[in-house]
């Protein structure tokens, strides 16, 4: 664990993504930070800090950020304005600043109206998560596999982006590059429109004069479809709230596609087999060769290690892995701190 006077990660907000976001990174056996988290509901932060998420929980919003080097806003996306608008007084230069938000181009508009010049903010969403909401299901492994979309401020600094594509690897996460309005037209349609579906079935049957009967009949199929129908309401809210244009576009391409599978139904016979025929051969074909990002043209992007090692280490860690290469260890401080040193000196000279 990282002394109290290191740089540290900060944690805003310790439900299933904060406190998940919070494992994959203590997880980390080369760790040379500590984690803080804080939380408006402190039972859920204690809960997170006896999982083993973060190091300290504290109370307030000056203790978690004050000499923070990473702040990750987890929360639903309402109170991320508040949080920016909240936590600027204690941001550090050079501070980065992240998100796990499910809509971007507001939080992107917040990012730049509240957050100070020499502070980074690096826009994300991980596409993954449970109807629940609370740290008790948070598990390190959530994010495995899981697509991460990263939206960068465009005065956002190499360093800072890399920081965060360093973390999200370290989390098991593919982080996907896109613009902010983009994200939040196709997520509309991917995310937000699974919960509208989910939420419209399962009210479409509650509110049936049979629904004590239909219940009874209620199968594994039902239950998945209306699953994400018990997503906590202050965060489908927000979501909705946010992204109302998009939503409402996919609403109704969705009533339109609606009819053409009621047509199909009506018509019955070839028109309904070739309805569930094609839709059936182009969806397994999309899940045997599901479309994977093609990574950036130049150099490879430094490792997790190398990324948050130059962040929390700064501009000497491309220098210490060298030494490292040459037979030092790294561990050993002193010498490192004596070979650094010598370095910079020689490097005074020669200007």
């Amino acid at each position: 664990m990282a002394r109290d006077e290191s740089p540290h990660i900060a944690i805003i907000g310790t439900g299933l993504i904060g406190t998940s976001v919070g494992l994959g990174l203590a997880n980390r056996k080369d760790r040379k930070y500590q984690i803080i988290g804080a939380d408006r509901d402190r039972q859920n932060a204690k809960m997170a800090k006896k999982a083993g998420a973060i190091d300290k929980e504290v109370g307030s919003l000056e203790q978690a950020v004050r000499g923070a080097g990473v702040v990750i806003i987890a929360v639903p996306v309402q109170a991320a304005r508040h949080i920016m608008r909240e936590m600027v007084p204690y941001l550090e230069e050079g501070a980065v600043v992240t998100d796990t938000c499910s809509t971007k181009a507001e939080v992107m508009e917040w990012a730049q109206e509240f957050l100070p010049q020499g502070v980074d903010f690096v826009g994300g969403h991980p596409m993954a998560g449970k109807e629940t909401s609370g740290p008790r299901d948070a598990t390190a492994e959530l994010f495995q596999g899981a697509t991460w979309a990263i939206t960068p401020a465009t005065t956002a600094r190499e360093r800072s982006v890399n920081s965060v594509l360093g973390m999200i690897e370290t989390l098991g996460g593919h982080p996907v590059h896109i613009d902010a309005a983009e994200h939040d037209m196709w997520t509309a349609a991917v995310s937000h429109m699974p919960l509208m579906v989910s939420v419209t079935l399962f009210r479409l049957l509650r509110d049936s004069k049979g629904w004590e009967d239909a219940a009874l009949l209620s199968g594994p199929g039902f239950k998945d479809l209306t699953r994400l129908a018990s997503t906590d309401s202050t965060m489908s809210t927000d979501i909705v709230t946010t992204n109302k244009d998009a939503v409402l576009h996919w609403l109704r391409r969705f009533r339109e596609e609606l009819m053409n599978v009621e047509d199909a139904v009506e018509e019955g016979g070839d028109a309904l087999r070739s309805l569930m025929a094609s839709t059936q051969m182009d969806r397994d074909a999309w899940m045997l060769n599901p479309r994977v990002e093609k990574g950036p043209e130049g150099p490879p992007l430094p490792s997790a290690q190398d990324a948050m090692a130059q962040f929390f280490v700064g501009s000497n860690y491309t220098r210490l892995k060298e030494m490292s290469a040459r037979g030092f260890k790294i561990t050993d401080e002193e010498k490192l701190r004596r070979e650094l040193e010598e370095g910079d000196s020689r490097d005074r000279d020669k200007r």
